[in-house]
């Protein structure tokens, strides 16, 4: 009820605000500047996002020393966002969506030095009811949303022992490619009886070759307490791909279960790197246990790397905690994650966090 108070006064004050700009004669600054403002009211732009910091302790396997401090993004990396819809009558509307990564523990915007000010999703779009819909510009990667899906710390690229091995350089990042291409097509079917598809074809933007374009897909099923998933992708050009190969593929197939005291999930990953010569699996299984307010997370990850470029190597981690949730917006979370490569030393990771979404 407050929420909605606060949200009627603000709509409130924004027309009053409005009106009083439309009744005077302001300077110029203020006529490019208000109108926007008015408009977006008017049309009702959403303005939303997710902040999430932790104060933790970070040991990877190898590394030598810990590292302890306040870092951004342990269960989710934090990020805001802009969005906007218009029916545009016949079952179509437009949409819009800006996102933008960011780092709490800093101020500093995007994940890396690199990123854009919307990184995380940068795209206007046409959908029907039936027949699904088309997305132009920057798009989210669905390989990265099936690694996410069935992984009992979710899209965590600090906490989850499978994420980490397949995104985070740190810790291998056997998938080649960002979690978000630039320059793409994507289109997102609707539901048909629990099945949806989302493919994306991105465009290299070279001419005369589509040597430098990626593409990828995910199929879905999705119905009651049962969920499974396949995506596979072909990266051609993006962070990642090793000196002299040209290309590299990704599959990944993932699986759950809600028995409603437990979940339990399982994901599979594979990729083959050409030129490098190097071929990984990655295999994980967790468990999601509700308690109270909150669920113990558990997640075992391994993989096994072969290439003609490096040593031969296995790395197998695992990741305990628990999320408790004040409300459907704030929770907290503590978790401890083990990390180990063959013939290196362990590592431990310790985190306690807060995530809150607005």
């Amino acid at each position: 009820m407050k929420i909605r108070q606060h949200k009627l006064a603000f709509s409130n004050r924004v027309r009053q605000v409005c009106g009083v700009f439309s009744r005077r004669a302001w300077p110029v600054a203020a006529v490019l500047v208000v109108p926007s403002v008015c408009q977006a009211q008017a049309q009702g732009v959403q303005i939303y996002g997710l902040v999430d910091s932790y104060l933790g302790s970070t040991k990877l396997s190898g590394a030598s020393h810990s590292t302890v401090g306040v870092e951004g993004g342990g269960m989710q990396t934090s990020f805001w966002g802009l969005a906007g819809t218009e029916d545009l009558g016949a079952g179509l509307r437009a949409n819009f969506r800006l996102e933008g990564y960011l780092q709490p523990d800093t101020g500093i915007g995007g994940r890396n030095p690199t990123d854009g000010l919307f990184a995380r999703n940068a795209y206007v779009g046409l959908e029907h009811q039936r027949f699904g819909e088309v997305r132009l510009g920057r798009l989210g990667n669905p390989l990265f949303l099936a690694s996410g899906l069935y992984d009992a710390f979710a899209f965590s690229t600090k906490l989850s022992p499978f994420n980490n091995m397949l995104w985070t350089p740190a810790e291998g990042r056997y998938v080649a490619g960002d979690t978000v291409w630039s320059n793409a097509v994507g289109y997102y079917s609707p539901d048909f009886g629990g099945f949806s598809f989302r493919g994306l074809y991105s465009l290299g933007e070279q001419s005369g070759t589509n040597a430098s374009n990626n593409a990828g897909g995910m199929l879905l099923y999705d119905r009651g307490p049962f969920s499974a998933a396949f995506g596979i992708q072909r990266t051609r050009v993006g962070p990642g791909l090793p000196t002299g190969s040209w290309a590299q593929t990704a599959m990944l197939g993932g699986v759950s279960y809600d028995f409603s005291v437990v979940k339990l999930m399982a994901t599979y990953a594979h990729t083959s790197t050409s030129g490098a010569s190097t071929l990984t699996d990655t295999a994980q299984i967790g468990a999601t246990v509700p308690v109270g307010n909150g669920k113990f997370l558990l997640s075992l990850a391994s993989s096994r790397v072969r290439s003609d470029v490096m040593k031969d190597y296995r790395r197998h981690a695992v990741s305990g905690g628990y999320d408790y949730a004040f409300s459907k917006r704030t929770d907290v979370y503590g978790a401890v994650m083990f990390d180990k490569i063959t013939g290196t030393g362990s590592g431990t990771t310790f985190a306690a966090g807060i995530r809150h979404k607005f």
